[in-house]
């Protein structure tokens, strides 16, 4: 495994930014071009996150995958009056193809984040149209989700909520306070059906202890069932926090590229 540490100048957000990236070697198993994981962090964190916290070296290793993970800080990965951090991941998908043997096949890439990392991969995969899957891990996706109720007997999980509504309301609300149509994966994934688009596999995973996660992850999952995505959501032992990341992270990616039958 060679892990990689790039500095991209952004034309999108006019100044630099940090990409953590690793590629198998290339005597290994897998000759390139490579299958590719793009990874988006967590709040509060960034792209070497998945691999100091959740060993995203082993995963390139043992499943023979390229992992991209920019950091973005904590704007959701969208474009708001902020700055244009969903025109820099588009701008990303070129520049590391340039930069690195990267397989430039639908299939052959996947969009995977953490938190609100997982909003961006949804969104990233259903706007670009660039990814064959995307996953979602302690997802958070809706402000206009109301919270379960657990979640407010949890210190922890309950001062995450407030911080958590704050950013959302900031990046995807507009000023009447009506969630912006580009970063809506209802009307996103409404849009990719009516352009007759295939739509991507969309695997949401959650602990079951994760009151924060737990109410937006069934909401999504209801979401594209209903619009004839292709959705598997997966309960397990966990909260929000780095020991249910580290865990799934890996069955995660190891499942990712499996192949579905997609939906049109």
């Amino acid at each position: 495994m060679m892990r990689l540490r790039i500095t991209l100048p952004s034309t999108a957000l006019l100044q630099p930014v940090e990409v953590a990236a690793a590629v198998p070697y290339g005597f290994g198993a897998t000759e390139p071009p490579y299958r590719a994981v793009w990874a988006l962090h967590c709040a509060m964190s960034n792209g070497d996150f998945f691999f100091d916290s959740l060993d995203a070296a082993g995963i390139v290793e043992r499943e023979q995958v390229a992992v991209i993970a920019p950091s973005l800080g904590n704007g959701y990965f969208v474009n708001s009056r902020y700055e244009n951090q969903a025109d820099f991941l588009n701008e990303l998908l070129d520049a590391m193809r340039e930069i690195l043997p990267l397989s430039r096949r639908t299939e052959d890439n996947a969009a995977i984040g953490v938190s609100m990392g997982g909003f961006g991969a949804v969104r990233w995969a259903l706007d670009s149209g660039a990814f064959g899957a995307a996953a979602a891990i302690s997802g958070v996706f809706d402000c206009r989700v109301p919270p379960d109720d657990r979640m407010m007997k949890n210190r922890a999980q309950r001062a995450l909520y407030a911080a958590f509504e704050r950013v959302m309301r900031r990046c995807l609300l507009d000023e009447r306070g009506d969630v912006r149509d580009e970063v809506d994966l209802e009307r996103l994934l409404q849009k990719r059906r009516e352009q007759g688009s295939l739509l991507p596999r969309v695997d949401l995973y959650c602990g079951e202890q994760d009151y924060l996660s737990l109410p937006q992850s069934r909401a999504l999952e209801r979401v594209c069932a209903r619009h004839g995505c292709p959705v598997a959501l997966r309960l397990s032992e966990g909260e929000h926090d780095q020991t249910y990341w580290r865990d799934v992270f890996q069955s995660a990616v190891s499942g990712i590229f499996r192949p579905v039958d997609n939906v049109a």
